[in-house]
């Protein structure tokens, strides 16, 4: 059976520990190859400053060169993921002599990217909410963008007392076997359990990994690919989670 795996935006679920649920939602996405990109020989710089790492939200400097123009510009109130040098959380790829493409990742371990190219006379940096597959795919399957953040031990069951408002529990997050091609993500906080249930292809294999004490990503192993499927966590006291992809 052929198995897709499909990008989705959702917001997260929050299931109130013992007074309430919650609910998920999930979108398409596309299916690309990082085989169609080429790395270009630059023809010029790109500079990028992050200020502000200290906050909550970052601003972020680009200084822009092509040949002898130059640009600058930079965007404010950026998400970036806290506790990591630079150099861990930022990817550059130039796919023309003229267009760079910058690969920043936020705390929620997703990505943001930016692209800097030329009109004319004229350089510019834009915000790419939605870069095309072959892009991020390059940046992160062979530049390594996120491989530094993903270091922590994958398991079959994670579990840590912690406290989280007012509830100090168990937080568990457990892979159960539930048929030949799929397994039940077992999650509890606070007395309010909730199983997802996962498809696993042909080769995959199943994993948790602890990001913090409070949360986890549940994913796929394929080869030297992590792709994960679902984040749970706890905040303020309420279980969590969100489906990050989905496998068809």
């Amino acid at each position: 059976m052929k198995h897709v795996f499909i990008a989705s935006t959702l917001a997260l679920a929050l299931m109130a520990c013992n007074d309430g649920s919650g609910k998920k939602q999930g979108a398409g996405g596309s299916t690309e190859t990082e085989n169609t990109v080429q790395e270009a020989q630059p023809g010029g710089t790109i500079q990028v400053t992050i200020l502000n790492r200290e906050k909550d939200t970052s601003s972020v400097q680009f200084h822009f060169t092509v040949d002898t123009l130059r640009y600058e510009r930079t965007f404010n109130d950026v998400p970036l993921i806290k506790g990591y040098d630079d150099s861990a959380i930022i990817r550059t790829l130039w796919d023309k002599p003229n267009s760079v493409w910058i690969g920043l990742i936020k705390p929620d371990r997703s990505t943001r990217y930016y692209h800097g190219s030329q009109d004319g006379r004229s350089l510019k940096i834009n915000w790419v909410p939605s870069p095309p597959a072959r892009i991020y795919e390059y940046v992160e399957k062979k530049l390594g963008l996120g491989k530094s953040i993903r270091n922590q031990p994958l398991v079959q069951q994670y579990k840590k007392n912690i406290q989280s408002g007012k509830i100090i529990s168990d937080f568990v997050v457990e892979l159960r076997p539930k048929s030949r091609d799929s397994v039940g993500v077992y999650m509890t906080f606070g007395g309010l359990d909730y199983t997802a249930g996962l498809l696993v292809p042909e080769g995959a294999k199943p994993y948790i990994q602890a990001y913090k004490d409070d949360n986890c990503f549940v994913g796929l192993q394929m080869n030297d690919d992590l792709v994960e499927i679902y984040e749970v966590k706890v905040i303020d006291g309420r279980l969590g989670f969100r489906q990050l992809k989905s496998v068809k």
